[in-house]
């Protein structure tokens, strides 16, 4: 079986795209299928005739939404004789009759806040929210019905990004002594938060449970502590995308499907590794704010660059940046990996282009921060 599949333009280069297509490709090469990626700016300059032999079924996975071309897309596609499986996360903005596999990122702040108040941590504050993402807004506006079901005023424990993450701490860190549990957005505010509170007399997890509600990253699993987050089940993603494909294919009617991919808790040190016994529940209004690019911020930057690196790191790269890590030498790294210090030296080199860095001291100052 071959699955088409289309990725939105402006949304291919994100990293959260990045991570849903080698999900997708992971379990495609698992059940031995094969992938047809459809390269078009626009969906009107897709041909369906040459991408669609007479007689298939036309099926069209289509990853990524934006408020204003998705709908259009959907639209242009029902009336092409296209049925869409739409890859992305669950919102009211969703209208028309596609297919979809949908991350649930209101469960996960719902999951986030009841993990928190079981274990007595219900002074909660929402960290890094981006008023121009969707998703965050999502997640804000789940944990705003949280806070006014306490009879809490809102605005005053969601913190803004607003074109700085380090702005963002700041304003958090001002009122710092109202909270004993933080939920931030995605893991870049929440690794960036607990480097400055490294330079505050706020301890994690004694004194604040730290919390990251977005995609999983290798690097939550390095902080110090390292993180507690709620994240979306890549895996899972990438499995149910392929078998929604699948199923609507082989069947013969004009069936429509919704998969919800439930978020997973993953719990390590910066909530104390409590174990995980709660639930919990429940929109408000984006707040307006300067449109700003999230990934050019200097925390945002740095942190996928570094994590760039350890996606496409293998045994002997992540041996090599141990080592580096932890001042050995060349020769040492060497002996202790059963390699030469040439090959040392070319990884390194090519550790350099994926970060952009020029030499080890830039490589170890970029993921210092980041390693126990």
């Amino acid at each position: 079986m071959q699955i088409k599949i289309y990725v939105l333009p402006e949304y291919k280069k994100s990293f959260w795209s990045t991570q849903s297509l080698k999900a997708v490709a992971a379990e495609i090469l698992r059940k031995r299928y094969s992938a047809d990626y459809i390269e078009a700016s626009s969906v009107t300059e897709i041909d369906f005739d040459k991408e669609f032999a007479d007689g298939e079924k036309r099926v069209l996975l289509y990853i990524g939404y934006s408020l204003w071309q998705t709908p259009t897309d959907l639209s242009y596609l029902a009336e092409h004789g296209i049925h869409t499986l739409l890859l992305n996360y669950e919102s009211n903005n969703f209208t028309g009759s596609c297919s979809r596999v949908l991350l649930n990122y209101r469960d996960a702040i719902e999951k986030c806040v009841g993990y928190l108040t079981a274990n007595g941590h219900d002074r909660i504050a929402l960290i890094g929210v981006n008023p121009h993402s969707t998703v965050d807004m999502l997640k804000k506006d789940r944990f705003s019905e949280y806070l006014r079901m306490k009879g809490e005023d809102p605005a005053r424990s969601v913190y803004y990004n607003n074109g700085s993450v380090e702005g963002c701490l700041e304003s958090f860190l001002h009122s710092r002594a109202d909270y004993n549990a933080v939920i931030c957005v995605n893991d870049v505010s929440a690794l960036a938060l607990l480097r400055r509170l490294k330079e505050t007399d706020l301890r994690v997890p004694e004194d604040l449970y730290v919390i990251s509600c977005g995609f999983s990253t290798m690097l939550a699993e390095h902080a110090a502590p390292t993180l507690t987050t709620v994240s979306a089940d890549q895996n899972e993603i990438g499995a149910q995308a392929v078998q929604a494909y699948a199923s609507l294919i082989k069947n013969p009617g004009d069936i429509t499907l919704t998969v919800r991919v439930a978020p997973k808790l993953v719990v390590r040190g910066s909530t104390n590794f409590d174990p995980d016994p709660g639930t919990v529940v429940a929109p408000s209004l984006p707040s307006p704010a300067p449109l700003f690019d999230f990934y050019a911020d200097p925390d945002a930057k740095s942190f996928f660059n570094a994590e760039s690196l350890l996606l496409g790191s293998d045994e002997l790269d992540r041996g090599i940046l141990a080592g580096i890590l932890s001042g050995e030498t060349y020769a040492s790294i060497a002996e202790r990996l059963y390699t030469s210090e040439n090959v040392i030296s070319y990884r390194l080199k090519r550790m350099f282009k994926i970060t952009g860095c020029e030499k080890k001291s830039e490589l170890l100052a970029l993921l210092t921060p980041y390693f126990n």
